[in-house]
C-alpha cells in the first residue's frame, strides 16, 4: 500500500472530503432481464459473530462494510485510508492526538442522527469487550468529545498506522442507543455486561447502506436496502449471501445461473469460466498468507518448539509444489511483511528448499532420526484453497526429512477456533487475511504480540525482534518506516516459529450483468461499490 509521509501529517492539518462512504454510483442502471435486483452471492465461513465488536475472521468484513460505516475506508486496494463518516482531520502534540470532525447529517438505519457520542461508544465497547480484535485499539490510551461532530483520539505513542486501523469492521460506528436498547455497554466491564452480541448477530444497527435482515449461520445472509441511507446508493436492493465454502459448488452455481458472485474459487474452477459470455473472472493477488505455526512453548510444541527444527522445517517445504496447489499467482513471501504492502522485501524464492540442509539442522537440533507429530488443521479454506490440502502438502515434503506427520482435522467451530487462539496448538496450518490494509497489522506476529502469542512465542524468548514492534510504530516518515520494516523481515526471514508459506491469489467469478465487482483486502468484496447493468 502507498503512503505518504506521514510526518507531514504532524504539522499540517490534512482535509479530505468525500460523499457517502459507500462511494456508489447510481447511474439509473436496470436490473437484469427478469427485473430482479437481488444479487445473490457465495462466500465462505469459518466465523462465529456478527457483531461488529467481536468480527474478527476474513469474510464477515463483506457484510460489516455494507451495512455499517466508519471513521475512514479503503475506496481502492491499492490507495489510502480516506475519510468516511469524517469530514476532515489533524494530527498534533507528535502524532499523539488525531482530531477528527463528523459530516453533518448522517443517519443511522434507525432514523437517529450520529454523533460524536456514537463514535466513543462504539470503538469504546470493541476496546472493552476484550475479543479478539480489541487490539486494534491499543495505541487509543482515551477519547473525548468536545461537541457533538468532534471526536480527540489521543494515543499512547505515534502510532503510523492509525488510519488504517480506524478502517477496520470492528471499529465500524454503531448506532449506540439502539445498542443499548439491546443489551449493550461500552463500560469497563463490557467483557461481562455486554449482552447485545445475540441482537447484532441477527440484524444490524449502522449507518450504511443496507441493513442485516436474516443470518442463518453456516446457511444463509440477506440484506436489503437501508430507507434511510444518508448517501448516494447503488441500484441493489438486496442481498443473498450464501455461506458456501466449496469451490465447485460455487462455480456449479454460478454457472446455472443461481449465484452472480462466486468468492472462494479455485485455480481449477477459474478455468471454467472460459467461453462463458456472462461470466468473467479476477485473478489477483491478495495480502491474506497461509503458514505452519510451530508453537514455541516446549511443553505445547515438543520437538517444534526447537528453533533448528523450525529452521529444518523451513528448508524442507517445496514452495514451487505449494504454488501448485494454490494456482496462477501465488507468491512465497519474503518474510512476514506481504508482497504489497509498503516496506516488503518482495519473494522468497523457491529455491530456498534444501533438504540436506533441512537433514543437517534436524540432526543439531538433536532429531537425527526425525520424530513423529501431530498436525492439528482445521475446515477452512484461504481465498478457496483448503487448509487441508495444505496441510497434506506439508506432511508429504517433511516426510522427506523423517518428520512424520500424522493430520488431525477439526472444525474451527468445534474448539479448533478458541485453541488457537489460546495458544494450545502444537502444530499447524493457518492463513491470516488482513485486518487493516497496512503493513503494521504484520506486527502482530512479532513475540509478546497477539498472534506471536498464539504461537508461545513470548517477548522475553526473541527481545531483539520484539522490539521492532515500537520501531515500526514510531517510524511516521515513510522512508525511516520502510527501513525499519525491511530489518525486521530480514530478522525473520530463517528465525521464528512462523513459515510464511504462500500469499494466495484471489480467484472470483461473476455474472456480467453486475459493474463493479472488484478484489478488496480489506473488505473481501465491497458491495457498496456494486450495481446492476
Amino acid at each position: 500500500m502507498k503512503k505518504k509521509i506521514l510526518a507531514l501529517a504532524l504539522c499540517l492539518t490534512l482535509i479530505f472530503t468525500l460523499g457517502a462512504c459507500g462511494g456508489g454510483n447510481n447511474d439509473g442502471g436496470s436490473a437484469d432481464s427478469s427485473g430482479s435486483n437481488t444479487v445473490v452471492v457465495a462466500m465462505g465461513g469459518g466465523f462465529t459473530s456478527l457483531d461488529p465488536g467481536y468480527v474478527y475472521e476474513k469474510n464477515p468484513p463483506v457484510v460489516i462494510n455494507a451495512c455499517y460505516e466508519n471513521l475512514f475506508k479503503f475506496y481502492s486496494n491499492d490507495g489510502e485510508a480516506e475519510p468516511c463518516l469524517a469530514d476532515t482531520y489533524e494530527f498534533s502534540d507528535g502524532g499523539k492526538t488525531l482530531t477528527v470532525k463528523l459530516k453533518d447529517n448522517i443517519k443511522f438505519a434507525s432514523g437517529n442522527e450520529m454523533t460524536s457520542a456514537d463514535v466513543l461508544f462504539s470503538i469504546n465497547r470493541t476496546k472493552n469487550l476484550k475479543g479478539n480484535p480489541s487490539f486494534i485499539c491499543d495505541t487509543i490510551e482515551s477519547m473525548e468529545a468536545p461537541d457533538d461532530k468532534t471526536v480527540v483520539f489521543h494515543l499512547t505513542q505515534a502510532d503510523s498506522g492509525i488510519l488504517s486501523k480506524l478502517t477496520y469492521c470492528s471499529l465500524a460506528i454503531v448506532d449506540s442507543a439502539v445498542v443499548k436498547e439491546n443489551g449493550g455497554t461500552d463500560a469497563a466491564d463490557a467483557s461481562t455486561a455486554d449482552k447485545a452480541q445475540a441482537y447484532l448477530d441477527t440484524t444490524s444497527a449502522g449507518s450504511g447502506m443496507f441493513i442485516m435482515t436474516s443470518y442463518k449461520p453456516d446457511q444463509e445472509i440477506v440484506l436489503e436496502k437501508n430507507p434511510n441511507y444518508w448517501g448516494e446508493a447503488t441500484n441493489v436492493d438486496k442481498y443473498i449471501i450464501k455461506i458456501q465454502p466449496d469451490a465447485n459448488t460455487q462455480m456449479m452455481t454460478l454457472s446455472s445461473g443461481d449465484l452472480d458472485v462466486a468468492l472462494n474459487l479455485t485455480d481449477d474452477t477459474m478455468a471454467e469460466l472460459e467461453g462463458k459470455d456472462n461470466l468473467k473472472g479476477i485473478n489477483s493477488p491478495s495480502k491474506t498468507v497461509g503458514f505452519v505455526l510451530m508453537n514455541a512453548n516446549e511443553s505445547i510444541g515438543g520437538p517444534v518448539a526447537n528453533p533448528k527444527v523450525q529452521q529444518a522445517i523451513r528448508k524442507a517445504i517445496d514452495y514451487a509444489g505449494v504454488h501448485e496447489i494454490c494456482g496462477e499467482g501465488t507468491i512465497t513471501p519474503y518474510s512476514v511483511i506481504q508482497s504489497g504492502f509498503m516496506g516488503s522485501k518482495g519473494e522468497r524464492s523457491v529455491d530456498y528448499t534444501n533438504i540436506e540442509d533441512a537433514k543437517a539442522l534436524l540432526a543439531e537440533a538433536g532429531y537425527p532420526d526425525g520424530f513423529d507429530i501431530d498436525l492439528t488443521v482445521c475446515d477452512l479454506d484461504m481465498e478457496g484453497i483448503l487448509l487441508t490440502d495444505l496441510a497434506q502438502k506439508v506432511k508429504e515434503d517433511l516426510s522427506k526429512i523423517g518428520i512424520n506427520v500424522n493430520i488431525v482435522t477439526q472444525a474451527w467451530a468445534a474448539g479448533y477456533g478458541d485453541d488457537y487462539r489460546d495458544g494450545k496448538i502444537p502444530f499447524t496450518v493457518m492463513y491470516w487475511a488482513t485486518d487493516y490494509n497496512d503493513p503494521n497489522v504484520q506486527l502482530e506476529f512479532l513475540p509478546g504480540a497477539s498472534v506471536g502469542t498464539r504461537a508461545g512465542w513470548t517477548e522475553n524468548m526473541s527481545p531483539e525482534i520484539g522490539a521492532y514492534y515500537d520501531k515500526v510504530m514510531a517510524a511516521t516518515d515513510t522512508d525511516a518506516r520502510i527501513a525499519v520494516l525491511e530489518e525486521l523481515q530480514d530478522k525473520m526471514y530463517d528465525d521464528g516459529p512462523f513459515l510464511f508459506i504462500a500469499q494466495a491469489p484471489v480467484h472470483i467469478g461473476y455474472n456480467t450483468r453486475l459493474e463493479g465487482v472488484a478484489a478488496s483486502d480489506p473488505y473481501t468484496l465491497d458491495l457498496t461499490q456494486i450495481n446492476i447493468k
